[in-house]
């Protein structure tokens, strides 16, 4: 399945139409699931990426070393106490932490 959704494979075996429709037809990315991920979505939106769409898409579904490899979204979806780590995180990133 892997390969199925690689671009270069299906190019380099002449499947061409095949690319241009998963070009064409996309991915489905959101940054909020429930209440609580979209509440952390909106956070970062303002606090770190001047409400840039793709930014914050990036960063809600990326895994992260202070979530234990987990994304903002599953994080904060989980409970009230994951939802205050990720804003708690966002705040620190705006602050200038490295993570």
């Amino acid at each position: 399945m892997q390969n199925e959704l690689n671009l270069a494979v299906l190019l380099e075996s002449g499947r061409t139409s095949e690319a241009r429709k998963m070009l064409q037809n996309g991915v489905q990315v959101v940054g909020g699931i429930g209440a609580r991920s979209t509440q952390a979505a909106i956070e970062a939106a303002t606090r770190l990426y001047a409400g840039d769409l793709i930014s914050t898409l990036l960063f809600m579904n990326k895994s992260h070393p202070w979530l234990d490899g987990q994304t903002p979204i599953e994080r904060a979806e989980q409970s009230d106490e994951g939802l205050e780590f990720v804003i708690d995180m966002i705040g620190a990133i705006e602050s200038g932490v490295y993570i």
